[in-house]
C-alpha cells in the first residue's frame, strides 16, 4: 500500500512539473496582483478584457502557436548588454513590447477598443516573462540562452545499510519554467498567489519602483548570481536546486507586486 501512495505521488509532482510555469504560474501571479488592485483599476481591467485577469493571462503564449504569429515567440525573452542593462531598441525584445503595450494603454482614448484590449493582455503576460530567470539573456552570456547539467541526489538511512547516489539530467530552463510552480499545478492560482504573498509592505513598496526595464535588469542580478551555482555540465546537488525555490518564489511575488502597480498607475 505504501508503495502505491508513493507512486502516486511521484506521479503528480511528475505531472505537475510537465504543466510548466507557462499557464499556472502566469495565473497564479496574476491572481496576486489582483488582490492589489485598486477598485478603479479592477473595474477598468474587466471592462477592457470582458474577462478577468487570470483567464486572460495565458494569451500571449497561446498567440505564437497561430499561423503566421510564429515571431512572437521572440516576445517572451528580454536581452541585456554585457553590463546587465536594459538599452535594446530590437522590435522582438519584450522589454520593447511591454513599453510599447503599456503607451497604448495609457493613451487608450486614441486606440481600438481591439488594441487595447491586446495590449492589456500583453502587459499582464510580458510582467509576469521578464520575471522568470530563464527568460533573461544576457549578451556574451551564452548560458544564459539555456544549457543542460547534471543534479546529484544521495539518500541515506543510518543504522539501516541503506545508500543510493543518483544523478539525473537538468536543464537551466525547466529549474526556472517547471520545477517550483509545477508543484502547485493542482491547487488553484489564488491558493499559489497568496502562498507567494510572503513579503511585509516595506519590502513589498520597495520592489513596486522603477520602470520596466529596471526589473528586468534587477532579475538580471539573480541571473548572474544563480550562474555562480549552475553551469552547463555541472554536477549541483539536488538540496542546491531546492534552495532556487525562494529566488523563484520573490521573483514571482516581485512580478505580481509590480503588475498591480503598473496598472494601479495606469487606471488611476
Amino acid at each position: 500500500m505504501k508503495k502505491i501512495v508513493i507512486l502516486i505521488a511521484a506521479s503528480v509532482l511528475m505531472v505537475g512539473e510537465a504543466l510548466a510555469f507557462n499557464a499556472f504560474g502566469h495565473q497564479s501571479i496574476a491572481a496576486l496582483a489582483d488582490k492589489y488592485l485598486t477598485d478603479n483599476a479592477k473595474k477598468e481591467v474587466k471592462a477592457i478584457l470582458k474577462s478577468d485577469m487570470v483567464k486572460q493571462s495565458n494569451w500571449l503564449n497561446s498567440l505564437r502557436k497561430k499561423a503566421g504569429m510564429e515571431h512572437t515567440k521572440d516576445w517572451h525573452f528580454f536581452v541585456l548588454d554585457a553590463n546587465g542593462k536594459s538599452t535594446t531598441t530590437n522590435e522582438n525584445d519584450g522589454i520593447v513590447q511591454l513599453e510599447k503595450a503599456i503607451d497604448v494603454l495609457r493613451n487608450r482614448a486614441n486606440h481600438s477598443e481591439e488594441s487595447v484590449n491586446t495590449a492589456l493582455k500583453s502587459v499582464i503576460h510580458l510582467v509576469g516573462d521578464l520575471h522568470c530567470i530563464s527568460h533573461i539573456h544576457i549578451d556574451g552570456n551564452e548560458a544564459t540562452k539555456g544549457f543542460t547539467y547534471k543534479t546529484w541526489n544521495e539518500l541515506t538511512a543510518e543504522g539501516k545499510g541503506f545508500y543510493c547516489s543518483k544523478t539525473y539530467d537538468s536543464s537551466w530552463y525547466k529549474l526556472w519554467e517547471n520545477r517550483f510552480a509545477g508543484r502547485y499545478t493542482f491547487f488553484t492560482p489564488q491558493y499559489y498567489g497568496d502562498d507567494i504573498d510572503i513579503f511585509a509592505n516595506e519590502k513589498k513598496a520597495e520592489y513596486e519602483k522603477g520602470t520596466p526595464r529596471f526589473w528586468v535588469e534587477n532579475v538580471g542580478e539573480d541571473v548572474v548570481r544563480a550562474l555562480e551555482i549552475f553551469q552547463p555540465g555541472a554536477v549541483v546537488p539536488a538540496q542546491m536546486n531546492e534552495r532556487q525555490e525562494y529566488v523563484h518564489t520573490r521573483c514571482m511575488a516581485k512580478a505580481a507586486y509590480r503588475l498591480a502597480a503598473l496598472l494601479n498607475g495606469i487606471f488611476k
